[in-house]
């Protein structure tokens, strides 16, 4: 009965291209947190098994026949032998073992060096029992998240990386699902991680020819269209708050050569500042579909904003073309 108690339990995914395998069932809370894994140094089939993309999980190729503990025995021959070989005597032999060392005083021995012999590495066996908690067809490895994101920390923005341990899933589905499956179930990711993740897409991948931001905040964020004109136009402009009377009766000249048009403007549903869009979050039925989805919004977004818009010639700016300034918001929906 004490032999049972103390046997190793092993659960095991069993998939169509290799096995996930486990000794820590635990989703939440400082077992799953601080696990100790016991078989991570066991070799199955004679490999040892590799990391996965959970943190409690290890890959195996197939469904194991041999578990085994790889023990090294202790060395055997230990003994002292001659540095130099010409001085072998009868009172210095050439070989003392380790039992006899107590017979020669430390100055002796220190004409020799200490020696041994490695015993061949040994398997042994571990007593398991295996419980296949579920098997898969057709299964494919989770698609990697990895977006810059930007949030508010101590005061101050800081970089941060939204992973796949970012995506957010169902209570019931981690219940009832082990880790390494959620990838498969449905999932999504926050308007507020959304819109970290967005702004700064837009600031990594912009062209700052054809657009810039006027509003970078944790809160709200804007991009204008910038429009050449078609023929620039100057101003005349005093300084009225100047100091000197001189100063403000300057007649100064400023030439506009730009148009400045909103073209992309959001907040996130913690925040709702005043007027902004509220970037809504994104769904999916799994990960894979839910990555395909922020890709496919980010890329369309930016392509929209990096696209040039130039006035028309026949209104000369009374009027342009609409080319998808709210085009971004269809893919939210």
């Amino acid at each position: 009965m004490e032999e049972a108690k103390n046997k190793l339990n092993i659960y095991i995914i069993k998939t169509n291209s290799v096995c996930f395998i486990t000794d820590c069932l635990a989703t939440s809370g400082y077992d799953y947190e601080y696990h100790q894994s016991k078989i991570k140094g066991l070799f199955f089939d004679r490999k040892l098994p590799s990391p996965t993309f959970s943190r409690n999980w290890l890959q195996i190729e197939k469904y194991p026949n041999k578990i085994e503990t790889y023990s090294s025995p202790p060395p055997i021959n230990r003994r002292y032998e001659l540095r130099d070989a010409e001085l072998s005597s009868d009172k210095l032999p050439f070989v003392i073992p380790e039992k006899e060392s107590g017979k020669y005083s430390e100055s002796v021995l220190g004409l020799y060096k200490y020696c041994s012999d490695e015993q061949e590495k040994e398997y042994k066996k571990v007593e398991c029992e295996i419980k296949i908690v579920m098997e898969v067809d057709n299964f494919e490895l989770p698609p990697v998240f990895n977006y810059k994101t930007i949030r508010r920390d101590s005061w101050a923005d800081k970089e941060f990386i939204i992973d796949n341990n970012s995506i957010d899933h169902q209570i019931f589905d981690k219940i009832i699902f082990p880790e390494i499956m959620l990838h498969t179930r449905p999932c999504s990711i926050s308007s507020q991680k959304l819109y970290g993740i967005t702004r700064q897409y837009i600031k990594d991948h912009m062209d700052t020819k054809v657009a810039k931001i006027t509003s970078d905040y944790d809160f709200c964020f804007t991009v204008k269209k910038v429009i050449p004109l078609l023929e620039p136009q100057t101003y005349q402009t005093q300084n009225l708050f100047a100091r000197t009377k001189r100063e403000r009766t300057k007649i100064n000249y400023v030439t506009q050569k730009y148009k400045e048009v909103d073209i992309f403007e959001m907040t996130h549903d913690q925040s709702k500042y005043n007027n902004y869009t509220v970037l809504g979050g994104i769904f999916a039925d799994n990960e894979r579909e839910l990555k395909e989805k922020i890709d496919f919004f980010l890329e369309d977004l930016i392509s929209v904003i990096n696209e040039p818009l130039s006035i028309c010639p026949c209104c000369k700016g009374t009027g342009y073309e609409d080319k998808g300034i709210t085009k971004w918001q269809k893919i939210v929906i």
